[in-house]
């Protein structure tokens, strides 16, 4: 490695030389404020005595497939937004001076390669995207450019700015006291992606895909760059967009391993993925293509035969079923899931998932339930691809505490008697009803909920609710028998019920408005009925699958777990193991529990954890749960140096000591999971 400081003047005048920006970089995307910034330091130095300002870095790599007595390539693997916008600039400036000397100077010095060939005349190839535009603008091609992008539009700025400014002698004297610290890199003998890493990690912005692409590219000499690219990574990227890829490839890793990366981990996990399996980068591309089309699926409208239920479940929000739902597509067309076993499978994660929503489960759980799934289908003894709705209904009939699948008891007490108007899917949920046996379906984007009994009551209802009329409205507004949809709840307003059934009558055609068009009148008991009705429906779109199940010896290690949204007693029960950031330990009592969940505290934020030592929250009853003197713990457990934690607590005070001290490291829901025995099996391993 070469580091030393030069004049980006000098840097850019290099004879034969070209600054490639690779394939795996992202696009130029310096926006106008940055620019400005770059003007605003070049102005400044036409006006004061400073000799110089220093621009940032630019580190690159020889590309020794060209390198030759004729040319010499600099691969920019950091500085591409100074470098570009430095090369607008000059640009700008010799399209706006009359100044002949400036003109031919920036040209033949800092644009051009003035005795090359059409091929390397221009000094700065941008990638793909942005080089069409480049080009253009090099050759005064102004027809047809894109002047949406950044590369158009940095120039035009510039050019009006240069413009505006009298004196263009002065600013080129201030562009050439502009220097950088350049750092020549060794192929053979440094490590670029190390060396991007640590520069990313000092500030500069890249998404989890924007690595993951370099850690696959930049080792590789520009041709297979620019081969792989092209035929893989590009291709991806078209199948989903840019904005999807880092949770494509996070979901991809969580199918293949079964644990879930955390979403600013997810770089860390592939390259660890990749390290760990002996796959070529082809191999592991072609991979990700083939999986990238199926993943398309998930986020757009297609014409596979699973599209409308797919569409189901975009409108839940409910991404975390992807990783199961690419295991299940690739076997469906790989011949090994029949489609009427896909189709049915799901028809069950759609009921699961709104059977969930209705009963408060919480959604985060769902995260490890299906991270898993589809390889504790396939490892139960006897399995068979000919019933896989069975054993998949088989598997999730079989799961306790945050995992369960509410059967109909549990249903229908909480879709009769819940504010349902306050649930986060619940315009979701009275659509699916009211499409349910429709041939002519009704758009979600074009209704929104309607009360029927208004949220305002006028003198007209409540006369017709009667002298209860507080009572009624307080307990069954948000009530789901009082909701419908509406193309246009203005009209309807507050309205009385009688001039409201007229509006329905003449002008709904929604099924779920029948009900009202054909009641005489609407209070308590009425609201009770249509939830009674409106459930019947529900209950039969979104069924309990028991008929499905099979009689199954299943694992029992895994089925009982709960995360820190759970309210769960957890009295005569034993921990298993607990999950923390995704990092599994085993315990073996409540006791040592807290105590390794501790000390992973500890080591995630020792400021944090300094301030449990006077947390009023941690005083207990009698003697504090944390102290830095084992004297004010009654049964203490040196953690480290002046840190001592209560052991003598109860499985309930553990739990919620342990919610409480989570809480205040800013972790919720599945950031710590835990896994406990069952209280029968409690009982049965302790006798």
């Amino acid at each position: 490695m070469e580091a030393r400081q030069i004049s980006v003047e000098d840097f850019l005048s290099y004879k034969k030389t070209r600054f490639i920006i690779p394939v795996y970089q992202r696009n130029y995307d310096w926006k106008e404020k940055n620019c400005q910034q770059l003007f605003d330091d070049i102005v400044n130095l036409t006006s004061t005595n400073r000799k110089s300002h220093f621009l940032g870095s630019i580190v690159y790599v020889t590309n020794s497939d060209t390198d030759s007595i004729d040319l010499r390539e600099y691969v920019i693997i950091d500085g591409q937004q100074r470098l570009t916008t430095a090369t607008l600039f000059l640009k700008a400036l010799h399209d706006s001076t009359n100044d002949e000397k400036i003109k031919g100077e920036i040209l033949e010095d800092f644009l051009i390669n003035q005795r090359l060939d059409e091929k390397n005349k221009l000094k700065l190839k941008p990638i793909k995207k942005d080089d069409e535009v480049f080009k253009k603008l090099l050759k005064n091609d102004f027809d047809g450019i894109d002047e949406n992008s950044n590369i158009y539009r940095n120039y035009t700025f510039f050019k009006n700015k240069i413009e505006k400014f009298n004196n263009h002698e002065s600013l080129f004297r201030g562009f050439q006291k502009l220097f950088i610290v350049h750092i020549a890199l060794n192929r053979r003998d440094d490590n670029p992606q190390l060396i991007f890493e640590s520069i990313n990690s000092t500030g500069v912005s890249l998404s989890q895909a924007d690595l993951i692409r370099n850690f696959l590219l930049m080792d590789k000499e520009a041709v297979e760059q620019e081969e792989l690219f092209e035929k893989f990574w590009f291709k991806i990227e078209e199948n989903m967009g840019s904005e999807y890829i880092s949770s494509f490839i996070r979901d991809y890793l969580t199918m293949q391993q079964g644990k879930i990366p955390n979403k600013e981990d997810t770089y860390e996990a592939f390259k660890q993925y990749v390290q760990n399996h002996t796959i070529s980068t082809t191999q592991l591309l072609g991979k990700l293509l083939e999986y990238s089309k199926i993943y398309k699926t998930f986020l757009f409208d297609s014409s596979e035969i699973y599209a409308g239920h797919m569409r189901h479940l975009r409108q839940l929000k409910i991404g975390v079923v992807y990783p199961f739902l690419l295991s299940l597509v690739v076997d469906y067309k790989s011949g090994n899931i029949s489609e009427k076993e896909l189709l049915t499978t799901f028809d069950i994660i759609e009921s699961y998932v709104v059977r969930r929503i209705i009963c408060s489960k919480p959604t985060n759980a769902l995260n490890k339930i299906f991270a898993s799934l589809f390889d504790e289908i396939k490892s139960i003894e006897k399995f068979s691809y000919e019933k896989f709705s069975s054993y998949f209904v088989s598997v999730l009939l079989s799961k306790r505490g945050s995992g369960v699948f509410p059967n109909d008891e549990d249903f229908r007490s909480e879709f009769s008697s819940k504010d349902a108007y306050n649930l986060k899917n619940i315009r979701f949920i009275l659509l699916r009803l009211e499409n349910k046996d429709n041939n002519e379906k009704v758009d979600i984007n074009t209704l929104s909920i309607e009360h029927f009994m208004p949220q305002t009551l006028s003198n007209s209802w409540k006369v017709k609710l009667g002298d209860k009329y507080q009572q009624i409205h307080d307990r069954y507004l948000h009530n789901i028998g009082n909701l419908s949809l509406s193309g246009d709840n203005t009209q309807l307003g507050n309205k009385s019920f009688e001039e409201k059934k007229q509006i329905l009558k003449e002008k709904s055609r929604l099924k779920l408005n029948q009900y009202f068009i054909e009641s005489d009148s609407w209070g308590e008991e009425e609201i009770s009925q249509r939830a009674n009705f409106l459930f019947a429906e529900a209950q039969n779109l979104w069924r309990y699958p028991k008929e499905l199940a099979l009689e199954l010896e299943l694992k029992n290690d895994d089925k009982e777990f709960y995360t820190l949204d759970d309210e769960v007693d957890v009295t005569n029960t034993k921990p298993l193991y607990f999950e923390f950031l995704g990092e599994k330990v085993k315990v073996n009592s409540w006791s040592d529990l807290f105590l390794k969940t501790m000390e992973k505290l500890v080591e995630l934020d020792s400021d944090i954890a300094k301030s449990l030592l006077i947390d009023d929250d941690l005083s207990g009853k009698k003697q504090r749960i944390i102290s830095c003197s084992e004297d004010n713990v009654r049964k203490p457990f040196k953690l480290k140096d002046n840190f001592f934690v209560e052991t003598n607590l109860s499985a309930k005070g553990i739990m919620n000591y342990t919610k409480l001290i989570c809480e205040k490291f800013g972790l919720s829901g599945d950031d710590f999971v835990y896994a406990v025995l069952e209280k029968s099996e409690v009982t049965k391993n302790d006798g």
